[in-house]
């Protein structure tokens, strides 16, 4: 293959990444991409609310309350969905594995 048909190939479209899907239950694969999309989801609306809190500050001091929230609420949020979502993967794999 050469590097121009290597590199116009996506990644998601090489055999042995659609193998490992198969290899995947649907199950556990719906409920995960639920779960990403509501955590993208809720992402994207703290971003825009975070942008319009943003947008009402009229002093520096209050711009930088507004983006240290933001950024404290992003990663408690990111923490706590990425546990619940691993912890799903993980009870699938424990169960699978009985």
């Amino acid at each position: 293959m050469s590097e121009t048909d290597a590199s116009s190939k996506a990644w998601f479209s090489t055999p042995e990444w659609l193998g490992s899907l198969r290899e995947m239950p649907s199950k556990l694969f719906v409920s995960t991409s639920k779960d990403a999309l509501r955590f993208s989801a809720s992402c994207l609306q703290d971003q825009a609310t975070y942008l319009k809190d943003l947008a009402d500050c009229t002093t520096p001091l209050e711009a930088l309350k507004c983006q240290l929230d933001f950024a404290q609420q992003s990663w408690s949020r990111s923490f706590s969905q990425g546990s619940k979502i691993l912890e799903g993967l993980n009870t699938h794999s424990s169960l699978s594995n009985r």
